[in-house]
C-alpha cells in the first residue's frame, strides 16, 4: 500500500514545500507556534520525511497519525480511503484497475473525496452541551479584544476535562463536523502540548471553511468573503464591523477549500498573516479563475511579522482592508 502512495502529493495536501535538490522542504506542521523557516523535509525517493523541529519522522503512515491525532489503525483507514483501497474486492486486477484510474481522477476530485469525510464526522447537534458556559475562562481571550457577544456568537465554551476553551467547527450545513481547542495550561509548551488542537482527526482532507455558516447570511449580503488563518481573527473582525469573515485554520488554501470558496460565488479578499505570500499558492490562483480575489498588504509594516491583519486593532485593519490589492495570476492590480 505505501508504494502506491506519492508521499509528496499527500503531505502537500497540509504543508505548503519547495524541492531542494532531491528533498522537498517546508514549515513544520507539528510545532505551535509555527517556526520562521523550513525544517520539516520529504524524501520522495526514500517515501520517508523528517521534522527536525519536532523529531518525528517516518512515512505517510506515521504522519497520517501525527497530523490528524489518529491511531495507527485509523491512519491505515484514511490512508486507503485516499487511494481509494477496497478490501472487500474479490478481483485483484479491478481493484489495481481502481486504484489507477482513482490516481488520475482524484486530481480533479478532491472535494468530492473531502465531503464524503467530512459527511462521516458529522456529530450530534447538542454536542456542545456537554461543556459548560463560564465567564471567567474566557478573560484570557477578552484580553486580546474579543469581545463577549463575539465569543457567544460562535458557542465557545470550556472542557473541563482537557483544561481548553472549545468552540464548534460547522460545515455549510450548520452540522458540527469538529471540536476546536485552545488549551488553558500555562505550562503546555514544558508538557509538549499544542496550544490549538481539534478533538478529532479530520479524516482526510480538511474540507471546511471555519465562521462561514455562522456569517453566511452577511456574506451574501456583502457579496464578499474576506478570509483569515485562524478562528480568533474572525472573531475580532466581527467585532470591527466585519462579519462576512471566515478562516482556513491554517495558513493555505486546499483543493476542498478552494471549491467551497468558488461555489459562494462572491468576492474573494484574503486577510492571511503578514508572513504569508499568497502569490505562491496554487490554489489561490485555480481560485481567480473563477471569482474575483484581492488579498491585504502590509506594505506600511503596520504589522509584526506573525501578525494577523486584525492583532492591532480596528483601525489598522480598515486601513490594510481600504488598501487591498487586487489578485491577478500574472501578477498584482
Amino acid at each position: 500500500m505505501l508504494e502506491r502512495c506519492d508521499i509528496v502529493e499527500y503531505i502537500s495536501q497540509y504543508v505548503n514545500m519547495e524541492l531542494r535538490g532531491e528533498e522537498w522542504w517546508g514549515i513544520s506542521p507539528f510545532t505551535n507556534p509555527p517556526e520562521k523557516t523550513p525544517s520539516f523535509s520529504v524524501h520522495p525517493k526514500k517515501g520517508s520525511f523528517y521534522d527536525f523541529s519536532s523529531g518525528i519522522g517516518g512515512n505517510v503512515i506515521t504522519f497520517i497519525r501525527y497530523y490528524h491525532q489518529v491511531s495507527a489503525g485509523e491512519a491505515v483507514r484514511i490512508l486507503k480511503k485516499y487511494l481509494n483501497i477496497d478490501d472487500s474486492a474479490e478481483n485483484g486486477q479491478e481493484s489495481a484497475r481502481k486504484l489507477a484510474s482513482t490516481a488520475v481522477c482524484r486530481r480533479f476530485m478532491p472535494p468530492r473525496r473531502a465531503e464524503k469525510s467530512m459527511t462521516e464526522t458529522i456529530l450530534p447537534d447538542n454536542y456542545m452541551d456537554r461543556f459548560s458556559k463560564r465567564s471567567d475562562v474566557l478573560e484570557i481571550w477578552r484580553k486580546e479584544g474579543i469581545s463577549d457577544e463575539a465569543m457567544r456568537f460562535f458557542d465557545v465554551r470550556y472542557d473541563g476535562f482537557s483544561n481548553r476553551l472549545v468552540y464548534p467547527i460547522r460545515n455549510l450545513d450548520g452540522k458540527i463536523i469538529n471540536i476546536g481547542g485552545r488549551t488553558l495550561d500555562p505550562r503546555y509548551k514544558e508538557k509538549g502540548m499544542r496550544k490549538y488542537t481539534y478533538f478529532r482527526g479530520w479524516g482526510g482532507q480538511m474540507a471546511i471553511v471555519y465562521g462561514l455558516y455562522e456569517n453566511l447570511a452577511a456574506i451574501r449580503e456583502k457579496k464578499e468573503v474576506i478570509i483569515f488563518e485562524g478562528m480568533k481573527s474572525v472573531m475580532l473582525a466581527r467585532d470591527y464591523g466585519f462579519p462576512n469573515c471566515g478562516a482556513l485554520l491554517t495558513s493555505h488554501l486546499n483543493p476542498a477549500q478552494m471549491m467551497i470558496l468558488a461555489k459562494l460565488g462572491v468576492r474573494v479578499v484574503f486577510a492571511l498573516d503578514k508572513d504569508v505570500d499568497i502569490t505562491h499558492d496554487r490554489n489561490i490562483a485555480k481560485l481567480s479563475r473563477y471569482v474575483s480575489v484581492s488579498y491585504l498588504f502590509d506594505f506600511r509594516n503596520l504589522l509584526e511579522e506573525k501578525d494577523s491583519p486584525v492583532d492591532k486593532g480596528s483601525e489598522v485593519f480598515e486601513t490594510l482592508y481600504r488598501t487591498r490589492y487586487r489578485y491577478t495570476r500574472g501578477g498584482t492590480a
